[in-house]
């Protein structure tokens, strides 16, 4: 397996000295930086042992996909200027979670809500494979969104997208927020890309107390899963906790080889 942490790229050269196989950035954080800033961290990307294989976060917040104000001709110029970025940066893998922007409104019902979200996927899958990058669903918690929650219906919205490069993400704290089954994964059974945090309180890894951590690597050894994984947590100590969570982790993949 290979192992990153969703943080910034001001944070790379941490991420190199801790042993970290890669990082995974956000793209509507990327956008925001300057020209400058955004060739500045390109340059050092290029220089470093750590690549940026994978970005997260690919909508900002004040747009609405599904029933909203957010038109095709829009989402299609985003998607182009996003992927655009994306791709610079030498990523090949985008998470769309963004919770927020595909919630289903009141005015429609879950279903229409739906067969609208599948759409939207379909595009964004669409403009991607363009750039060459993979597209993974993210379930996400009944706090952040109220379409997709479960493995199970991700997994249904990636038969249903029906693209090559869109595939599906498992996330240990929102699994665990939704108490969905950790042997889902047994029959999914295919997965793009896994993010990882505590279930109580989406911390970095650091321990395996209270935790089923176990079971989880447990299960993504059973389908074969040797991907990256990736920390999307909170650390008040990013230096002391990610050097802990990667021995951690390292562990359980030792102890599920084989």
């Amino acid at each position: 397996m290979r192992f990153g942490i969703c943080t910034g790229p001001e944070n790379l050269d941490l991420l190199e000295n801790l042993g970290y196989d890669y990082i995974e950035m956000n793209v509507t954080s990327v956008m925001k930086l300057t020209p400058e800033e955004q060739d500045h961290y390109r340059r050092k990307v290029e220089q470093s042992k750590v690549k940026c294989e994978a970005f997260n976060v690919l909508f900002p917040k004040t747009m609405e996909l599904v029933g909203g104000s957010t038109g095709e001709k829009e989402l299609r110029n985003y998607l182009k200027e996003a992927m655009t970025l994306i791709q610079s940066f030498g990523a090949s893998l985008v998470v769309f979670g963004s919770g927020k922007v595909r919630r289903c409104p009141p005015d429609l019902t879950l279903g229409e809500g739906y067969q609208k979200l599948v759409r939207v996927y379909q595009i964004t899958g669409e403009i991607a494979s363009d750039y060459g990058i993979q597209v993974v669903i993210e379930p996400l918690s009944r706090g952040e969104t109220n379409l997709i929650n479960l493995l199970s219906e991700g997994a249904i919205l990636e038969s249903d997208v029906n693209m090559p490069n869109v595939g599906l993400l498992a996330d240990f704290y929102h699994m665990m927020a939704v108490h969905d089954s950790i042997d889902s994964i047994r029959d999914i059974k295919k997965f793009g890309h896994i993010h990882i945090a505590s279930g109580s309180g989406r911390r970095y890894p650091v321990s395996e107390e209270n935790e089923e951590y176990d079971a989880f690597f447990k299960a993504l050894n059973a389908v074969g899963y040797n991907g990256r994984i990736s920390i999307e947590g909170k650390t008040e100590n990013m230096e002391k906790d990610a050097k802990a969570a990667l021995a951690l982790l390292k562990n359980l993949e030792v102890r599920h080889d084989g």
